[in-house]
């Protein structure tokens, strides 16, 4: 979805009814884990670290017993769903608190399949969180809206942040049907100023699925100190066997060889450390190259996750892994036709809050299907796609490119 830009640091963002998922994505490739946590167990097989958490359209807005505002993990789910969708749900939710801050039409979602009743939301919030905290209907949707957004940047922060790296320096990509009602406003607190989010977005994950390449990892432990005799011997074994057996299981599946590539990386750590981190390195014949760079590598991605490094340390190795792809041909890209102005797809106007003070303010309703390519507007905003809302909050600009993206920026 970036490629137009080549754009290849991306963190992105799926929110949909129940979770919010987020990966990030540096210089192209995925963020990997291999210590993933369930329940009581460690699971150390290589997996995409997808932080997730439950926020979502269905999160469900209460009050602990310090008497504060709190939004999930506990969710309406989709049935009964929340208050607005009329199925049986009483307790407010994210969905019901962008309905009542005017961000989602209350002629429903889907193109207006599912009709929305504003009447229920704002009974909700009142009767769960407005009264019984003191507030305004509007600053209690309000505070459930900027705790869900504050819950959803922690998340993000733990795949940038807590991995070292900045998330300014990223793009980020909206997925999912939800995020484009909170995709600035996330952006604005992360400090990103560049937001992808396609008009296809609630459908991104499959598109996905239908585009990626095939790729198999093959790890093998190697403990083993950079500074032994052997140890380059041994590691351009380790890689050589594994490569082999990736690139006879990828022509099983009917990849030629030239449609093959591989990649290395290497679980390190000082001696004596209990955790170690992950060295991505290039498939040089370590033996005759010697292990210098392997350690340099080492030493500099232990400064970017913790800040420091000790090269006066002896260095371990804990693992090797290969990554072989086999790279599928894609599918052209979209192209959809020139716009005539947003202008020509104004479909009225909506009371709209957009600030803890509660103040509701007139603001422009864009129907998507009508956009084309080039055409620009400036928040606030809303744009109606048929399985999407994107809000765009003062202060935002946003673009169609002729791909189908929307392409979000901070206004100078």
């Amino acid at each position: 979805m970036a490629a137009p830009w080549g754009d290849r640091n991306i963190i992105t963002c799926d929110m949909g009814g129940t979770s919010f998922d987020i990966t990030l994505t540096r210089d192209g490739k995925a963020n990997v884990n291999k210590d993933i946590d369930f329940l009581r167990y460690r699971i150390g097989i290589p997996m995409i670290q997808v932080e997730t958490l439950g926020a979502g359209g269905g999160s469900v807005g209460w009050i602990d017993s310090m008497g504060l505002m709190q939004m999930g993990p506990q969710s309406a789910g989709a049935d009964p769903g929340p208050a607005c969708y009329s199925q049986g749900g009483t307790r407010p939710t994210t969905t019901d608190a962008n309905l009542t801050l005017g961000y989602l039409s209350s002629t429903g979602l889907v193109g207006g399949r599912l009709p929305l009743d504003v009447e229920k939301s704002r009974t909700a919030i009142r009767t769960h969180l407005a009264e019984p905290l003191g507030l305004s209907l509007e600053k209690a949707a309000y505070g459930m809206f900027t705790i869900v957004n504050n819950n959803m940047v922690n998340a993000i922060r733990r795949v940038s942040v807590e991995r070292g790296y900045d998330p300014r320096d990223f793009v980020l990509m909206g997925a999912g049907g939800a995020t484009g009602a909170h995709v600035t406003a996330l952006a604005r607190e992360m400090g990103i100023r560049k937001v992808l989010i396609s008009k296809l977005a609630s459908g991104l994950c499959a598109y996905g699925q239908i585009l990626s390449d095939v790729k198999y990892n093959y790890m093998a432990p190697a403990p083993l100190r950079l500074d032994e005799a052997v140890a380059g011997a041994h590691l351009n074994k380790l890689f050589s066997g594994l490569e082999a057996r990736g690139a006879v299981d990828l022509e099983g599946n009917g990849f030629a060889s030239d449609e093959i590539s591989i990649s290395r990386s290497l679980d390190m750590r000082y001696v004596g450390q209990v955790h170690e981190c992950t060295v991505e390195i290039d498939t040089f014949d370590i033996e005759q190259l010697g292990l210098g760079a392997i350690s340099q590598a080492f030493h500099t991605r232990h400064k970017e996750l913790y800040t420091y490094d000790e090269p006066q340390s002896p260095v371990e190795v804990v693992n090797v892994e290969s990554t072989i792809i086999g790279h599928l041909d894609k599918p052209r890209r979209q192209k959809i036709a020139a716009g005539k102005g947003a202008e020509t797809a104004l479909q009225g106007y909506r009371d709209m809050v957009f600030s803890l003070e509660g103040t509701a303010k007139s603001t422009p309703v864009y129907t998507g299907s009508a956009l084309g390519a080039g055409d620009h507007l400036s928040g606030p905003a809303v744009i109606e796609e048929v399985t999407t809302t994107i809000v765009i909050e003062p202060g935002w600009n946003a673009a169609l490119h002729e791909s189908g993206v929307y392409v979000l920026t901070p206004q100078a």
